[in-house]
């Protein structure tokens, strides 16, 4: 399939239309830890989350800079910009200067065109909200919000010690500031049919969101939802099912919305139980398109 053909806008053309070339972004992590297991809101996390196996980076220790530098030596030869990517745990939860910190030191590595931060919306302070805005001004700057749904019921019963009100703040507040925002939702939370899955599709295009990341439901070792997953309380899509379903969800969105991801993929050595499909990423990925596209 020619990516021309996709009837959306890819994060990986996005980048290449604003900066002219392919852009790669590069995980690190800046020491931060969550709400959701520090005590602030909450001990154990979402009953999915496990940091050890969504993030490559996550025992990390060394400077962002150092993490950086690295990263950028490893990286294909074709790439020549990068953006740092504060990716696990919540990189807005502590305080201003910790933050100011490790953004200031990514800038300061040479080829690093932009900042991306992976956080929750229930971790900002007025004083974060106006650094990140002055931050937007002086470089490509996006901050990828995990609301996961738009269902407070959903939100309840997975832990996530979080509303969608608060989503919604968030959302707002960052548009206020003209601040890049992406939102990352979970298709096949537990409770939820295909009616709440396009509602919180349906109410994202309403807001002013300008990416979205859609994950599958996955079991990790370790983690709450692999006991719901044996005692049969949560089942997994298949990819036929996924695929389609996320082919309606993309429908709703807005046209210039970009589609940051369309399934996230862990291998088995990292903690996946379930679903095993997405080992075959490209397999998967080409499933999902050939859906959207025969669904337009």
């Amino acid at each position: 399939m020619q990516k021309n053909s996709l009837p959306y806008l890819t994060y990986n053309a996005f980048l290449k239309q604003k900066f002219g070339e392919p852009v790669l972004k590069i995980p690190v992590n800046a020491g931060f830890s969550c709400p959701n297991l520090d005590g602030t809101k909450g001990r154990g996390g979402c009953i999915f989350c496990d940091n050890r196996a969504f993030s490559p980076v996550h025992s990390c220790s060394e400077p962002v800079n150092i993490q950086l530098k690295r990263g950028i030596e490893r990286s294909p030869a074709r790439f020549k910009k990068y953006i740092c990517y504060f990716q696990p745990y919540s990189n807005t939860h502590g305080p201003l200067e910790k933050l100011k910190h490790s953004i200031e030191l990514a800038l300061t590595v040479q080829k690093v065109v932009g900042i991306a931060i992976g956080t929750r919306p229930d971790c900002f302070s007025p004083e974060i909200y106006n650094y990140l805005g002055e931050v937007s001004k002086r470089t490509y700057l996006s901050v990828e919000l995990g609301l996961q749904t738009v269902h407070d019921n959903t939100l309840e019963q997975i832990n996530r010690c979080q509303t969608f009100a608060e989503g919604k703040s968030a959302i707002q507040e960052l548009a206020k500031r003209e601040i890049e925002l992406v939102a990352h939702v979970i298709l096949g939370l537990p409770g939820e049919d295909e009616s709440m899955m396009m509602k919180t599709a349906k109410t994202l295009a309403s807001l002013p969101v300008d990416g979205i990341k859609i994950h599958q439901l996955m079991v990790i070792k370790g983690t709450p939802m692999e006991q719901w997953y044996q005692r049969g309380r949560v089942q997994m899509m298949e990819l036929d099912e996924y695929a389609r379903l996320a082919a309606k969800f993309v429908s709703f969105l807005r046209p210039n919305q970009v589609i940051h991801r369309l399934m996230a993929d862990c291998p088995p050595e990292a903690g996946l139980i379930a679903p095993l499909w997405c080992t075959q990423k490209s397999q998967a990925r080409n499933t999902i398109r050939d859906a959207i596209v025969k669904s337009r």
